[in-house]
């Protein structure tokens, strides 16, 4: 009878062995993460052509007022909330009677219900609509908002899971205080900040068909995504702002013809990754959704620049070394 004796692994081979393991498992997470974050950008681009649509949907539909709501017809939805007036026969004199129009998300305010109409203007007690918060409140933002029942009441249509994902890792989103919204509305479709005895709106009106006539509808940003970055010398770090004017659903920025620009203008939301670039997910006023690459060395200054251009429907040059010159001359 032979005896054949069997030998172990040579502590060089099990190293080898590791480092293989080692070598796979890394490759496999790297692309499990890749995997992810691709069907979160899908995703996020599917829930900004669904707004997109809602938008267009709402503009083409009539609108009753009730409960003292005005929503005129054929007009785009406004990015915020806004109160106003007008002259109404009362007790056989004429007196100013209070309206209010919803934005696309909705503001709220501390009384509850709908306290128009009546006389008094009731803009100081409400409150902007913010992405995160109590639960009940950031829910009657939505589905009071204008496009709520065009989404078909899905409230997973105003979330990006990249965006709530970095809200996570920052402390914003909470079991009790959750995220509810992860995109905004450009400022150019109207919005109202003025505080009690408002009496028109901060903004304008968008007829839907005056879209197509100025012929800029594939170019004038509508929806944008809330940054979840921010710009650090060159470079995006993971940063979610909650102030008031930060977390509503409004994206705030000088408006040609119109406002001036604000203390502190706001960007686009450059959450998703290419590569090593950024890429900031938008939806356009012709309904189209697209990607968009931050230049190589991104400054606040220039994303303010580039984000104002878009909100206006000015065509965007491709050297990011001319948008400031670009919106000199074009946002007047």
């Amino acid at each position: 009878m032979f005896c054949r004796s069997i030998k172990g692994f040579t502590l060089v081979e099990l190293l080898v062995v590791i480092s293989i393991l080692g070598v796979l498992a890394a490759a496999l997470t790297t692309q499990v993460g890749r995997t992810r974050a691709s069907g979160q950008a899908v995703r996020c681009k599917a829930n900004l052509k669904n707004l997109a649509q809602a938008a267009l949907s709402y503009a083409v539909d009539s609108h009753p007022g009730k409960n003292g709501v005005w929503q005129p017809d054929e007009t785009m939805p406004w990015a915020g909330s806004h109160e106003g007036s007008w002259p109404a026969m009362v007790g056989g004199e004429y007196q100013e009677m209070y309206h209010h129009r919803p934005g696309w998300v909705s503001w709220t305010w501390s009384a509850g219900g709908f306290p128009w109409p009546n006389r008094n203007p009731q803009s100081g007690s409400t409150k902007t609509a913010s992405f995160f918060g109590d639960k009940s409140t950031t829910y009657h933002s939505i589905s009071n908002g204008l496009l709520w029942s065009y989404v078909g009441a899905d409230l997973t249509t105003y979330v990006c899971d990249t965006h709530k994902g970095v809200c996570k890792r920052k402390g914003v989103h909470k079991l009790n205080a959750p995220v509810r919204r992860s995109y905004v509305m450009n400022a150019y479709f109207g919005y109202d900040y003025r505080t009690s005895g408002a009496k028109k709106a901060t903004g304008r009106g968008v007829n839907v068909n005056s879209l197509s006539d100025r012929g800029n509808a594939g170019s004038l940003l509508l929806f944008a995504e809330l940054p979840a970055y921010r710009v650090e010398g060159a470079n995006f770090d993971e940063s979610v702002e909650t102030d008031t004017k930060a977390a509503d659903g409004v994206l705030e920025v000088e408006i040609r013809g119109y406002n001036k620009k604000p203390t502190n203008e706001e960007i686009l939301g450059f959450n998703h990754k290419i590569g090593k670039r950024h890429v900031a997910h938008v939806a356009f006023a012709d309904g189209h959704v697209d990607g968009i690459v931050a230049p190589e060395r991104p400054t606040k200054s220039k994303l303010q620049d580039l984000t104002c251009l878009m909100c206006n429907g000015v065509d965007v040059p491709a050297d990011s070394g001319e948008w400031s010159s670009a919106r000199s001359e074009h946002v007047k």
